[in-house]
């Protein structure tokens, strides 16, 4: 059985441009790594070309995933794995609509079957993602 993919969307007090930039090359300053990271407190996370790495207090490096897609600024895809190994990545695309006075971004998130426990993988997203993307919406209104 498929799992239909996780779909969230948010409104970025940013333009379009900015809002694509701050969620791709600026994601070390607005995601909440120390709760959802690989190591914790003191670690950070940074678009390494086209991969999206964690840096632990220690050094440790986890790669969270690789963009496949990109057509800035309106949409990004890209594997998604962290504490993960690549080949059990799922799939996370990120649209970016002009909406008023800001931007609609949109995320999907599908590719559960690379999960031994697909429906608890999907929960589990289901969740912090809303957190994440809670927390992207606060950055994107301080730009």
């Amino acid at each position: 059985m498929t799992l239909p993919p996780i779909r969230r969307q948010v409104f970025a007090a940013c333009e379009l441009q900015t809002a694509y930039a701050l969620f791709v090359s600026d994601i070390g300053s607005w995601w909440p790594v120390a709760s959802f990271g690989c190591f914790g407190e003191g670690s950070s996370v940074t678009l390494d070309g086209s991969r999206f790495v964690e840096t632990g207090p220690a050094g440790q490096t986890a790669v969270w995933g690789t963009i496949i897609e990109a057509d800035p600024p309106t949409m990004v895809s890209f594997t998604w794995h962290p504490g993960r190994e690549p080949d059990a990545a799922s799939r996370v695309v990120v649209s970016f609509a002009a909406a008023g006075d800001g931007t609609l971004v949109t995320l999907e998130h599908d590719g559960w079957e690379s999960f031994a426990e697909p429906a608890a993988a999907r929960a589990q997203y289901g969740g912090g993602w809303v957190t994440v993307l809670d927390r992207y919406a606060e950055a994107a209104s301080a730009q």
